[in-house]
C-alpha cells in the first residue's frame, strides 16, 4: 500500500513540475516527433512564460530565433497580452541584440553555449531578443508541452508577443539565463550568490514552417533584364 501510495504521489508531482521558462505558441499544433510548438503562420502569438512562483526572480531572460544563414528576412516581436490567461501586464519592448554568425551558439549567462540540440552549428545563425527580468506571479501557469493544460497549479509571468515573420522558411526559438540564491545562515557561505543557469526545455520551445519564399515571374523577369544589361555594359566597356 505503501509503495502504491508513492507512486501515486510520484505522478502527481511529476505532473505538477512547471519549467522555469517555457515557449508556447497560441493556436500551433504540438510535434511529437521535435517535441515543439509548430505553426505555419507567418504572424501568431508567442509567450515566452516563467515559473517566477517556482524558485523566484529569473534575470535578463533571453530569446533566440535561429534561422538558416543562407537566407535573408526580418523578425519583429510587438509587446502584447494574452486572453487565453489572466495575464495583466504587457511586457516592455525586447531589446534586439543582434543577428549571429554563421555557426554561432546563444550562450547563457554563465559563458556556457546552449546545447544546439540538432538546431544551432554550421548553416544556421540566430537573432537574440533581451526580454528583461521576470518578477511578477500575476498569471497562472500550467505545463505547456504536448497539449495546451487542463490545471495551472503554478503562477509566473506571461511575456506575450505579437511575431512577425517574412523571408524564413524556418524559425526555432529558444528562452535561457538564470536565477539567483543567496546562501543563509552563519557559516563561512553565508551571503554567497549563487547563479543557477537555465532554459527552456526543449520538449518547450517552438518554431514557424513557413512556405519557402519564391521570387513572382516579374520579379525573375527584372532579375534576368538586369543581368543581360550588365553583361552588355561590361562588353562596351572591354
Amino acid at each position: 500500500m505503501g509503495a502504491v501510495a508513492l507512486n501515486v504521489l510520484g505522478l502527481v508531482s511529476s505532473a505538477f513540475a512547471i519549467p522555469e521558462l517555457q515557449i508556447y505558441i497560441e493556436g500551433a499544433t504540438y510535434n511529437s516527433t521535435s517535441e515543439t510548438w509548430a505553426t505555419s503562420a507567418g504572424s501568431f502569438k508567442l509567450w515566452v512564460a516563467g515559473n517566477v512562483g517556482q524558485k523566484g526572480a529569473i534575470d535578463n531572460v533571453k530569446l533566440s530565433a535561429a534561422v538558416a544563414t543562407g537566407e535573408f528576412g526580418s523578425i519583429s516581436l510587438i509587446p502584447t497580452m494574452t486572453s487565453l490567461l489572466t495575464d495583466p501586464s504587457t511586457p516592455g519592448a525586447p531589446g534586439y541584440n543582434g543577428l549571429s554568425v554563421d555557426g554561432a551558439v546563444p550562450i547563457t549567462g554563465d559563458g556556457s553555449p546552449l546545447p544546439t540540440h540538432g538546431i544551432y552549428g554550421p548553416g544556421t545563425s540566430f537573432h537574440e531578443w533581451s526580454l528583461g527580468n521576470f518578477t511578477l506571479t500575476d498569471s497562472p501557469l500550467g505545463d505547456f508541452s504536448v497539449i495546451y493544460p487542463s490545471t495551472f497549479p503554478k503562477s509566473g509571468q506571461i511575456n506575450a508577443y505579437t511575431v512577425a515573420v517574412t523571408g524564413y522558411s524556418l524559425v526555432h526559438f529558444d528562452a535561457y539565463d538564470h536565477y539567483t540564491t543567496i546562501q543563509r545562515g552563519r557559516g563561512p557561505h553565508a551571503g554567497e550568490v549563487t547563479f543557477h543557469y537555465l532554459k527552456a526545455p526543449f520538449s518547450h520551445d517552438a518554431e514557424a514552417n513557413l512556405p519557402a519564399v519564391v521570387p513572382e515571374p516579374t520579379t525573375i523577369l527584372l532579375l534576368s533584364s538586369g543581368l543581360i544589361g550588365l553583361g552588355a555594359w561590361r562588353r562596351i566597356r572591354r
